[in-house]
């Protein structure tokens, strides 16, 4: 199968797990990045995973694509405060903290994605939008 992934606003296809784990070592050493992998061209006709990242905090967005619905990780819902994320389009968006997880979890979470043909991934916290 191949799925498309963009890292921030370049767009590849990956058609295997180790390319895809390749691309995730490139999102890493990027300081900021919002790195997107979805079945279709276009991620608002998903599913589709988004993973926005801003040093060591991350959160994910998962898109179903066919009932509109969207969901975003939770991480400590005790945690205040908010984080910016660089968007591949210039603009900064802020996110609670509370929705962050691991950088590590969110690159399983991607693998899972794959290997799952797009099911939402059960490692994650997911939360309703």
């Amino acid at each position: 199968m191949t799925m498309e992934l963009n890292l921030h606003g370049e767009a590849r296809a990956v058609d295997n797990l180790l390319a895809l784990e390749q691309a995730l070592t490139e999102a890493r050493a990027l300081a900021q990045c919002e790195l997107w992998l979805t079945l279709a061209t276009d991620a608002e006709q998903g599913p589709a995973l988004c993973m926005l990242r801003n040093g060591g905090n991350a959160w994910l967005m998962y898109l179903s694509g066919q009932d509109d619905l969207s969901f975003h990780s939770l991480g400590d819902e005790e945690e205040a405060g908010e984080c910016s994320y660089l968007l591949a389009n210039g603009q900064v968006d802020v996110y609670p903290e509370s929705w962050c997880v691991e950088v590590d979890l969110c690159e399983r979470a991607f693998l899972a994605f794959f290997r799952t043909d797009g099911a939402r991934p059960a490692a994650i916290a997911w939360e309703a939008d």
